[in-house]
């Protein structure tokens, strides 16, 4: 499919998306919220192109993006998300795909579509499959850098990290147990075969079939990614303040 094309589609479905779904205007706070945390993000990206939140009412609790300038968030996900640092932290994670190029992947998708396929059914595959296209080290990416992108912008970083408390209830109250901790299986601290090869083949046999890490391991990488940046920037601003002292 040509860049042309390509375009065309996505502002196609862009549209049929916000027709059936859109959320946006519904009440005042969900485009005011969307507005006011995207405008904070976008003012700390590097290439200046500004990409849009809007919200969808659909039977899902996620966030998607696709290729252009808009990022989808769910409903029922906005309405639990208790600050605009957890929907920072959720809509930084998406613009991660837009800024770290994980998006090209979609690039070969198109091309496997029947021509001439459009309309809700695509709409409906991107929210629930999107994700499972990026694989665990790129979502593991995208956490991170929407811990770097949330500093840059002003959020607290801790507040922002909280969502993980979020997602991993509503994973639990779904019963996605393996979700949460990752293949029942090999969660026994007891077991001999902990950290044997033969473990860790099931476990990354079980993170590519899921296309996700576990959420605590998630959340593990992101607190230690946080911690790590903190401590250099607290680094480089004392080093900043010895060198001002020392000049004057």
């Amino acid at each position: 499919m040509t860049a042309s094309a390509a375009e065309q589609f996505y502002a196609e479905l862009h549209s049929e998306l916000l027709a059936e779904y859109g959320a946006d205007t519904e009440e005042p706070w969900v485009g005011e919220r969307l507005e006011r945390v995207m405008a904070r993000l976008n003012a700390v990206r590097q290439d200046g192109i500004p990409l849009v939140a809007h919200c969808l009412r659909i039977p899902a609790f996620t966030a998607f993006t696709t290729p252009g300038c808009n990022l989808y968030i769910a409903r029922q996900l906005l309405e639990r998300l208790s600050t605009d640092e957890c929907a920072a932290f959720v809509l930084g994670h998406e613009v991660a795909h837009h800024d770290l190029r994980h998006l090209e992947i979609f690039h070969s998708w198109l091309d496997v579509l029947p021509k001439g396929t459009l309309g809700l059914a695509v709409g409906s595959l991107l929210w629930k499959v999107s994700h499972r296209l990026y694989g665990p080290e790129r979502e593991s990416q995208a956490d991170q850098y929407a811990v770097e992108l949330c500093l840059d912008a002003g959020f607290n970083g801790e507040l922002c990290l909280q969502t993980f408390d979020i997602l991993e209830h509503e994973s639990l109250n779904r019963g996605d147990i393996d979700g949460v901790f990752g293949p029942e299986n090999l969660l026994d601290p007891t077991d001999p075969g902990q950290g044997s090869l033969a473990y860790q083949a099931q476990r990354w046999l079980w993170s590519r079939a899921r296309r996700y890490l576990p959420l605590r391991e998630r959340r593990e990488i992101a607190w230690a990614f946080y911690r790590r940046r903190m401590i250099e920037r607290a680094d480089r601003l004392a080093s900043g303040r010895q060198e001002s002292s020392t000049t004057l």
